[in-house]
């Protein structure tokens, strides 16, 4: 967590927002999901003047951060709220970007994260798309000043969403550990991360409780945390096309790649120690049967997509700004054969 940002956390904890904001920020951007209710939060802008803006859709495109930022310009408000996942963070963000970009006053940001996975209360950048390609927003003001750690919120995510939200924190982990950019401070936020999740996940996912929704919780800030310093890596980079172009959910389609990434990426006897297997094959294994335990999917077929007729695209369409942070450099054909050898 930054110096600059402000965490409170713990069952409830939503309950202390009105006193974080009130007499100061009279007028609020609210900016949820489709499935949060303000009805089942009477008081929690009690008194205050709100404006609701509410989205859905897994990716955030450029259109939608403009028409969002022209609702908010067309009033008053001195605060942006975002409850929810991933995407309504960045679209929060986004807002926050066009304000630094035209000179304006930066509005004070406070995250709720809904969902444990997407870590983007921790980070300073957003993902936003444009023609179905990602791009980033990279300033230091897009670290909400203030986050909300409330694991209650988390109780109603479903068992899959879970499982696609957890799958995204631990690939995050794993990729920040590797990335060419790690420092001590990152593998301390990775590590954290790993542990946590490797306590929780599967509990979370088949049957939660109070306390594995509040472990995941933080293991998905630890991962923003780390992240936020290093960016992510190849599976990263490869998930992006079936996210924009099939529609598979971001978390799947980055833990789809995940596992073969440990042999691509090897030697990492460092996160093959962490994770207590014996080499990169047994780090492959174990992951594809959490996944497979989890309910999802650890193959193209998986995902109802013909592998042979996705293959040159996907690869086409890398990312290569998160690929170069991978400890093993982008090689078409060494990738080509990965995937049709174990995906």
């Amino acid at each position: 967590m930054s110096a600059a940002q402000r965490l409170i956390q713990g069952e409830n904890s939503i309950n202390q927002l009105p006193a974080a904001i009130k007499n100061r920020y009279p007028s609020v951007f609210l900016i949820t999901g489709k499935h949060f209710q303000l009805a089942d939060h009477p008081g929690l802008f009690k008194g205050l003047s709100i404006t609701h803006y509410v989205r859905s859709g897994a990716i955030v495109e450029e259109e939608e951060v403009e028409r969002a930022f022209n609702e908010f310009s067309n009033n008053t408000s001195q605060a942006i709220v975002a409850i929810g996942g991933g995407s309504v963070i960045d679209l929060a963000k986004g807002i926050v970007y066009r304000c630094i970009q035209l000179g304006l006053a930066v509005p004070y940001f406070i995250a709720i994260p809904t969902t444990a996975g997407s870590g983007s209360e921790a980070t300073h950048f957003a993902v936003v798309y444009r023609d179905k390609k990602k791009y980033s927003l990279v300033h230091e003001s897009l670290l909400p000043q203030l986050v909300v750690l409330d694991p209650v919120l988390t109780y109603s995510v479903s068992p899959y969403q879970t499982a696609v939200s957890g799958m995204d924190a631990f690939s995050q982990a794993i990729e920040s550990f590797w990335n060419v950019n790690a420092t001590d401070e990152s593998k301390r936020f990775a590590t954290g991360c790993i542990e946590w999740w490797e306590e929780s996940f599967l509990k979370t996912v088949g049957q939660p409780s109070p306390g594995t929704r509040r472990k995941m919780l933080m293991a998905s800030n630890l991962a923003g945390r780390a992240i936020n310093i290093t960016r992510t890596t190849g599976p990263h980079a490869l998930s992006y096309y079936l996210t924009t172009n099939h529609d598979i959910p971001h978390g799947q389609a980055v833990a789809l790649f995940l596992p073969a990434f440990f042999l691509y990426n090897a030697p990492q006897e460092e996160l093959c120690s962490l994770l207590k297997v014996r080499n990169e094959s047994g780090a492959r294994e174990m992951i594809r049967q959490i996944m497979e335990q989890a309910g999802l999917a650890t193959s193209f077929s998986g995902l109802n997509l013909d592998k042979e007729n996705v293959l040159d695209k996907l690869l086409d369409e890398v990312n290569q700004e998160r690929f170069a942070n991978n400890p093993a450099p982008f090689d078409r054909e060494k990738l080509k054969q990965l995937i049709r050898e174990y995906l």
